[in-house]
This record gives C-alpha cells, sequence and structure tokens, in this order.
C-alpha cells in the first residue's frame, strides 16, 4: 500500500528501539525523510543510520523530551535541515508502577513530567511550522490506562487520559489548518518497556513470570501481547494520506483488552 508520505519529514519522538524503530523504517521505505529522538544516543543513532541505508535522509538527536528546550532545538534543526515538518509520532511513556497508596509526589512528577509535558513539548514544538505550511499530522502513543485506569498506574491513567483529551482539543483547534491530531491506545505490549514492566510487577507479587504473563494474557480476546509492528501498523496508517480525515480518534490496539 502507498501510504502517501513519499518526501514528507516525519520527526519521531521515542525513536531509538521498539514501536519507534519500527515506524521510523517503514515511513523512510514509503520515501518520508526522518528525523529522530530519543533520551538513548546509541539507539537513536542506530535506527539514524538504518534509516540512511533504506535510502532516506535522516537526523537524529539524543534528548530528553520532559526539556523543553531540547525538543525545540531538535525540531528547530530538523526545520532547517528539512524546511518543513509534516509528521509528528510521539511514542515516550511509562507508569510509576507502584499503587498510589505507596506513590510519593516525586513518582507523580515523574509521571505526568514524562507522559503530558513530553506531549506538550513535542506539540508545541512542531505547531508553527504545521501552521505555516498548512498541513501536518500529529499522532500521540497512549495507553489503555487512560481509557479504562489501571492499579499500579493511577497517575500515568490521568496523564494519558490527559493526553487524549488533549488530542481532542487539538484536532478542534487546527482542522481549519489542515492539521490531523489521533492517538493510538495500546496495552500489553512486547516492548523493552512492557517486558520491564510485567517483569517488574510479577517479582513484586511473587509470581512465576510465564505464570503470570499467562493470567495477563487472558484478558485478551487476541492471546498473545502486542508486538512492535503491531502499533506501527496503526501509527503508519494514521499519518498517511488513507486517513485524510480523520482527526480527534484514539484507535486502541490491544488484541481487543479494551472495547471503547
Amino acid at each position: 500500500m502507498d501510504l502517501g508520505v513519499k518526501g514528507k519529514v516525519a520527526f519521531i519522538t521515542g525513536g531509538g528501539e521498539g514501536i519507534g524503530e519500527v515506524v521510523a523504517l517503514t515511513l523512510a521505505q514509503e520515501g518520508a525523510d526522518i528525523s529522530l529522538a530519543d533520551i538513548d544516543h546509541l539507539k537513536v543513532e542506530s535506527t539514524a543510520n538504518r534509516v540512511k541505508d533504506i535510502g532516506a535522509k535522516a537526523l537524529w538527536f539524543g534528548l530528553d523530551v520532559t526539556n523543553q528546550k531540547q525538543v525545540n532545538d531538535a525540531v528547530q534543526r530538523t526545520s532547517d535541515e528539512f524546511k518543513k515538518i509534516d509528521i509528528l509520532v510521539h511514542i515516550p511513556g511509562r507508569g510509576e508502577r507502584k499503587t498510589f497508596i505507596a506513590s510519593i509526589k516525586e513518582d507523580w512528577d515523574f509521571s505526568v513530567n514524562l507522559n503530558r509535558y513530553g506531549v506538550l513539548n513535542s506539540a508545541k514544538a512542531v505547531v508553527d511550522q504545521m501552521v505555516k505550511q498548512g498541513s501536518g499530522s500529529m499522532v500521540f502513543v497512549v495507553s489503555d490506562a487512560g481509557r479504562v485506569g489501571e492499579s499500579n498506574n493511577c497517575v500515568y491513567s490521568a496523564a494519558k487520559a490527559g493526553v487524549i483529551a488533549l488530542s481532542k482539543s487539538l484536532a478542534r483547534e487546527l482542522g481549519n489548518h489542515n492539521i490531523r491530531v489521533n492517538c493510538v491506545s495500546l496495552s500489553a505490549m512486547n516492548t523493552p518497556g512492557g517486558i520491564k514492566y510485567r517483569e517488574t510487577i510479577a517479582k513484586r507479587l511473587g509470581k512465576d513470570q510465564a505464570e503470570f504473563e499467562k493470567r495477563v494474557m487472558s484478558n485478551y480476546c487476541i492471546r498473545r501481547f502486542g508486538e512492535p509492528r503491531d502499533a506501527a501498523a496503526a501509527i503508519c496508517f494514521l499519518v498517511s494520506s488513507w486517513a485524510g480525515w480523520i482527526t480527534g480518534q484514539t484507535l486502541s490496539v490491544n488484541g481487543g483488552y479494551c472495547m471503547i
């Protein structure tokens, strides 16, 4: 399928591994040029090199999405190099991984800063360029925790719910500039972060890892955990020309865990 992204420029946060890496390589194969950001310098540079091997242009930045100046600088350099930014894909996110009773303010600050302010920083950094060129597409990766709530991740759930509301508000505000804003909502994934999360909870509960994962998987109609390619397929569709009349929506990619 031709996604209609040839010649476009995508800025992808969390592009060093997992979902972001697959999105970057998929869009590059479709003819887009890619600007990648990740907190892990080595991983994001590796992904950028793989993008170049495909034949697309690539920039990479080691940065923290909670640092607005770092995000602004990366977006400015991307705009200077490629003269435009057509696509924003924002992926980074992580929960506090403890009960609300056991949590402290530092846990809340971490979750809100990463899961909400990270998105705000990325969206704010690209919006002026998109308005100026009269087009653009943003996709924020959220979690079904933000749709149904999740124990051991209360503030994370609240932050992700806020991002879903943000996407709807931005879709209304920016639609007359031909800018679309959507979310992809995930559940249990075989990403590095998802695997580590399940290991942490299993250990905390004193459960065998395999048995714990089997119990978790029983909540899913399709009895497997999500793979990066599952999420990437939805993201690439939403930024493609095929989704040109889709905005303000949250698409769950979750094996049937949450049906809202």
